[in-house]
């Protein structure tokens, strides 16, 4: 049934909007004068557990999603706006608070095998068919997928490293590989359709590094061994200042 233009539905548009204003102005003055909105559940205000209202939970399942994005995409806002200065318009801070789903980094083996010439990236030894994708920021500390940040290393050595920091002289490693290399990644990547950023990488990187340098935290270096952060660690970041736009190497990947 539709009313259209007619006449005769303005009186019943005119009951409902009555209907429902009466109804939010009953709310917001029940609101004002007892501080108590009861919606999801009754508000006692006192006790440890809440018993939701019929109906609430089968909703909260069924909008899951929706309900979901609603809130984080709010809190996304909120701090934003309280640290615009430092946040400015350019970090994803939708991925950084809430982390993005892992993918699969298989697509991406070939790339770095090239790079590395097939071998390891922390020991340096033949990588033969033992290989994993390995976060160089570790997943754990920072939970995006960036193409710059991937290593491929042995399954041992990823495994000993888990969800640490590498040592410094792995770090001017990784720092060199994306000197030299970054830009031809980075076509590899779009190719791919693998998400990449050079620079939120290196941003990360230093972040990550920093909050170690201060808290006098230990970095990985191989096997069980855990060796302190050197302050040469910052020497690395200003390389990769400085080579912010490094030349292209001649030879596409293969």
């Amino acid at each position: 049934m539709s009313f259209g233009r007619s006449t005769s539905a303005k009186p019943a548009l005119r009951h409902v909007a009555n209907r429902y204003g009466a109804r939010q102005q009953r709310r917001t003055t029940f609101l004002r004068t007892t501080g108590v909105l009861d919606f999801l559940y009754e508000n006692s205000k006192s006790g440890a557990e809440i018993t939701l209202r019929l109906g609430v939970a089968f909703c909260l399942r069924q909008f899951h999603g929706l309900i979901t994005e609603l809130v984080r995409g709010a809190w996304v806002r909120y701090i934003r706006q309280q640290n615009l200065a430092a946040l400015g318009d350019a970090a994803d801070l939708h991925e950084f608070l809430f982390g993005s789903e892992r993918a699969n980094l298989s697509v991406v083996r070939g790339v770095l095998r090239e790079v590395q010439e097939d071998e390891c990236f922390y020991c340096g030894r033949d990588l033969r068919d033992t290989s994993d994708v390995d976060h160089f920021i570790p997943w754990v500390t920072y939970p995006v997928d960036l193409g710059h940040n991937f290593v491929l290393a042995h399954r041992k050595c990823n495994g000993a490293k888990s969800g640490r920091l590498a040592s410094e002289e792995h770090l001017s490693a990784w720092v060199e590989r994306n000197v030299n290399h970054g830009i031809r990644m980075g076509a590899e990547f779009d190719r791919l359709g693998v998400a990449h950023s050079l620079d939120a990488s290196v941003r990360i990187a230093r972040w990550a590094y920093s909050r170690t340098a201060s808290a006098g935290g230990s970095t990985w270096q191989e096997g069980n061994v855990l060796v302190p952060l050197p302050p040469e660690w910052e020497r690395a970041f200003t390389r990769l200042a400085s080579a912010s736009c490094p030349t292209v190497p001649s030879a596409p990947f293969r």
